[in-house]
């Protein structure tokens, strides 16, 4: 009978021993690997913005002399950044530091590197005390309904300026795209279509007229930017911008804006009027989906029903697409055209071209019920 020798029996022992080390160690690094990755991942995290959608603000005081480990655990007490710690360390990797004393208004929206930068040369985020979204198409009347609520002038006030003849008298003195025309009799509201349609911010404090010459700005630059344009066109700035009031709010989207002012076009070098019911509804001073006999007959110089031409003045604030589209309409055969309501697959609705009178009435016949239920609808 055999037995192993005692150099058998140690080659197995260091064998095994091996075996077990291999293992020990490829644990070793895996839990090493698995480390590394979680706080990657983990740090990672941490010095991305916690709520990147966020819209909200929070504002924090930054004494005198603060460093990262105070400045990290007041962001992280006002939601700001996910660990203070982190903040800590990633000022100190970056050498990051010359913080600014101040009061700074911060958003979770934002990432570690944003607050740090903005900490850093101390631009301070101030939340505007007013703010005034005026949408593509709004009336005079609804700026001022706007304008009053957000900035709490009393509606009157604001009225009584822009109906002013030498208050308006200035601004037509003060501005090259102003003229006389805004002045004419007829004219429901010298700045109607001139108030141009965006978002404006004021602190508190500002003037009403500190806030129409802001918001004739963006227009009286659209004048200069086409001067030379609206020359070789015949027409006047204010006519142009009347027209383009007209299709504003006749249309649903940029290539309609274009078609519906080559409709107009054609209807204008026909002799035909522009028949637009939004002009009506300006003269009247009611909006409704459907135009009356006895709206069709108001004597407004607005009513392009009763009234050859563009229309004596805008009737809407005007963008800059809708402005541009009469100055550049599609070359286009069509006469008419008729608007079908929202509905899914075109929620702003849809707007149906024909080049002649009957196959126009057949889309009126065929869809007008689609108004009659969506009125009703939305009467509820």
């Amino acid at each position: 009978m055999n037995h192993p020798s005692m150099s058998d029996e140690k080659r197995a022992r260091n064998r095994i021993v091996r075996r077990i080390t291999v293992v020990i160690l490829a644990i070793f690094l895996l839990v090493i690997a698995t480390g590394s990755a979680l706080t990657y991942v983990f740090v990672k995290r941490s010095i991305e913005p916690i709520d990147p959608s966020s819209t909200e603000t929070v504002e924090i005081e930054v004494p005198l002399g603060a460093g990262s480990g105070y400045i990290g655990e007041l962001l992280e007490e006002n939601g700001l950044v996910r660990s203070s710690t982190i903040f800590r360390f990633y000022t100190r990797f970056k050498n990051e530091s010359s913080f600014q004393a101040g009061t700074y208004t911060l958003s979770p929206s934002q990432s570690i590197d944003e607050l740090i930068e903005t900490l850093q040369t101390g631009k301070v985020i101030v939340v505007p005390d007013i703010k005034l979204v005026i949408p593509e198409g709004f009336t005079i009347d609804q700026v001022i309904a706007r304008l009053a609520k957000v900035a709490e002038i009393p509606k009157e006030e604001i009225s009584e300026q822009l109906s002013d003849r030498e208050y308006i008298q200035s601004l037509v003195n003060e501005h090259e795209m102003l003229t006389e025309e805004v002045l004419q009799e007829g004219i429901y509201h010298p700045l109607e279509g001139y108030l141009f349609p965006a978002t404006y911010e004021f602190n508190k404090g500002v003037t009403l007229n500190e806030i129409i010459d802001e918001m004739l700005l963006p227009t009286e630059s659209m004048y200069q930017e086409y001067k030379d344009r609206l020359a070789d066109s015949g027409r006047t700035f204010h006519e142009t911008l009347a027209l383009a009031s007209v299709v504003e709010k006749e249309a649903v989207s940029t290539e309609d804006r274009k078609e519906i002012a080559g409709v107009f076009e054609n209807r204008l070098n026909d002799g035909m009027k522009l028949q637009s019911d939004p002009t009506v509804w300006y003269g009247t001073g009611e909006t409704s989906i459907f135009t009356s006999f006895a709206d069709l007959e108001n004597d407004s110089l607005y009513n392009t029903y009763r009234y050859e031409g563009i229309p004596i003045g805008p009737i809407a604030a005007v963008s800059r697409d809708a402005f541009e589209a009469v100055l550049n309409p599609n070359d286009t055969e069509n006469i008419y055209f008729y608007a079908r309501p929202p509905r899914e697959g075109f929620p702003n609705g849809e707007v149906l071209f024909e080049v002649d009178y009957e196959d126009h009435q057949q889309n009126v016949n065929k869809y007008r019920s689609e108004w009659e239920a969506f009125e009703e609808a939305n009467s509820n």
